[in-house]
């Protein structure tokens, strides 16, 4: 065994860099990405319409609808989040010749999150270089196959976007760690300059994507945060009496043992970094402003981009409307790990969770050899540990945080969930080439690849077979079939009106909550939205409203109409068992509609 190498741990040449054993070809290994970021793409891209659109996505693309027909976006501080879905969906609208909503489907909108989950497999492929390639494989086929990201891929809600920036910042944040650690003594003044400058670029841009992306971005970036001052504090301990302090990654090519004095040396880092980072924020916080102001168009989001935060802190914390999403902390570890609920199917990430404990324990114990090991004074750590550090810490902060936030919906474990697959890919990739014989290694690969498989049938079973079942943990208030069924009868209403689809809708929900109605509805041009009964106003050929406003509807259509102008209303049932509508579960709505339009109709 190499005197540099850890047991258990990790290397750049793979699991097999021993000298006694080959790794596969290149070609091999390129082969092996593309068909797993293919396998990925096939997942989250077929039969991206065989679900209702969820009261969020349709929320969402009301915000897209606003951006297609006026060019900006108007950020909400207290809700909907950043404008950067919205604006990558403009070109598949462009692309499909879509003015608004009208000319879209749900396959183009939800083709923006199912494309970044795809990237988000094959980006695994940038730390080949840090990690290994045994690893990034490993990673990226978990990553592919990930029930939870597989079915949330195809939600046309930020997250996904959310976890691919991350995932790019935490890339690039390695990338320029490891370019800034190089001996100032090698290389050209231009090549040194040029990585930093290239690395900052894209770290900033990807915060910068991140916090106009969605407001969890502070939890990443505390973690990213934690994470970095750790791994620095990690390698300062190791190699602060040999005047070397490395970062987040090692060039195997290159010799870091540089020696001097450990105050100059580390004063030179902390000056470098100091300037490179200033380049990173002051790029994160224009890319950022670009989002939030349309482009230049609407500079005041910028400002409440920011101020937003007093709310989204309270919201957190279970007040407000977040109060009925206040969950345990275990929630998201019970729905990714062990989900069973009442009689129906089980769901488990297992595999994920135990290969990331085996990736955090193979860190440890390269961390405790450097720094108490007999291996100490050797020459370096094994090349990746400090990226493993940082996966590891960033994955355990986000963890704790994440779950110590009362307000939970099962789309934020996403960010958790990555960092646990990357330490997962670690993981397997320690644990075969712990294993002592040929034999047992071919056993633990076989393993690790039935327990993928067994992820990839959960991710079909999720996403195209239970998609709608309240006992898939990944679902989350979804919408009733109730909805389409009552879209398509107010068509057949309409195709009796004198107008046509210009037919006058309204919609009364004292709290708003009527969505995904807007979305099954874009095709009338005549639909009111109130949060109260509109007296004073003509009432709408079909008035649908939350049951306990009947009486006051019952009112409103009786008597603030002129007289010789108020025609009969009835109930329009969902059955002959039920007059309710459910717009999702314990959502229930009630119709009424002019009853000369009902004539010779039948019943629902």
């Amino acid at each position: 065994m190499s005197r540099n190498k850890v047991p258990g741990t990790f290397s750049a040449a793979g699991p097999c860099a021993d000298g006694q054993r080959r790794f596969p070809a290149p070609c091999v290994l390129a082969a092996a990405a593309v068909l797993i970021v293919a396998t990925a793409a096939v997942l989250r891209l077929a039969q991206l319409d065989n679900r209702l659109m969820h009261c969020d996505e349709a929320n969402q693309a009301g915000k897209l609808a606003v951006v297609l027909q006026q060019g900006r976006y108007n950020y909400d501080p207290q809700e909907h989040h950043g404008p950067t879905l919205s604006f990558f969906a403009v070109p598949v609208a462009r692309l499909s010749a879509a003015e608004d909503l009208t000319g879209m489907t749900e396959i183009q909108l939800r083709l923006v999150p199912a494309l970044f989950g795809a990237l988000l497999v094959g980006m695994a492929w940038l730390l080949r270089r840090e990690l290994g390639t045994a690893a990034v494989l490993w990673a990226a086929l978990l990553s592919a196959l990930s029930p939870a990201m597989v079915f949330y891929s195809r939600y046309f809600i930020q997250e996904m976007l959310l976890v691919c920036f991350t995932f790019g910042a935490i890339v690039a944040a390695i990338k320029l760690s490891g370019a800034l650690s190089a001996p100032q003594s090698s290389g050209r003044p231009a090549k040194r300059f040029l990585a930093p400058f290239l690395w900052s670029i894209v770290l900033g841009c990807c915060i910068g994507m991140m916090h106009a992306t969605k407001e969890t971005c502070v939890i990443a970036l505390g973690a990213m945060a934690a994470a970095a001052a750790s791994t620095a504090l990690i390698k300062m301990m190791a190699r602060g009496k040999r005047g070397t302090v490395t970062y987040l990654s090692e060039d195997p090519s290159s010799d870091s043992r540089e020696t001097g004095p450990s105050a100059a040396r580390l004063c030179g880092i902390l000056l470098r970094l100091t300037a490179w980072g200033s380049v990173a924020l002051v790029i994160a916080v224009g890319v950022s402003a670009l989002f939030y102001s349309s482009f230049f168009d609407n500079a005041e989001d910028v400002g409440q981009s920011y101020t937003a935060y007093s709310h989204y802190f309270h919201r957190a914390a279970g007040e407000g409307s977040a109060g009925p999403q206040d969950r345990p902390w275990y929630d998201y570890f019970q729905r990714l790990f062990w989900w069973q609920h009442g009689d129906g199917p089980r769901y488990s990430e297992a595999i994920i969770g135990l290969l990331a404990l085996v990736g955090l324990v193979a860190t440890a114990r390269g961390t405790f050899a450097e720094l108490f090991g007999a291996e100490r004074g050797k020459g370096p750590p094994p090349t990746g540990l400090s990226t493993a550090q940082f996966l590891a810490v960033y994955t355990v902060a986000i963890a704790v945080v994440y779950s110590a936030v009362p307000y939970k919906t099962p789309w934020c474990a996403l960010g958790m969930l990555h960092g646990m697959i990357l330490l997962a890919g670690i993981g397997a990739a320690a644990a075969i080439r712990a294993m002592p014989h040929a034999a047992l290694r071919v056993v633990v690969v076989l393993l690790i690849l039935a327990g993928a498989g067994q992820l990839g049938w959960q991710a079909h079973r999720a996403s195209f077979v239970t998609f709608a079942d309240p006992n898939n943990p990944y679902v989350h208030t979804e919408t009733s079939g109730d909805v389409m069924r009552l879209a398509r009868r107010i068509e057949k209403i309409a195709s009796v009106h004198p107008h046509g689809l210009k037919m006058h809708v309204q919609v009364i929900h004292s709290e708003g909550d009527y969505w995904p109605l807007p979305w099954y509805l874009r095709d009338f041009s005549r639909v009111g939205y109130f949060d109260k009964v509109p007296r004073g106003s003509m009432p709408g050929a079909v008035i649908i409203m939350e049951p306990r406003l009947e009486r006051p509807v019952v009112e409103y259509v009786m008597n603030d109409p002129p007289p010789g102008q108020r025609p009969m209303y009835q109930r329009l049932p969902q059955s002959e068992q039920a007059v309710d509508w459910q717009l999702r579960p314990h959502v229930p709505l009630r119709v009424l509609v002019q009853r000369d339009l009902l004539v010779g109709q039948g019943s629902p």
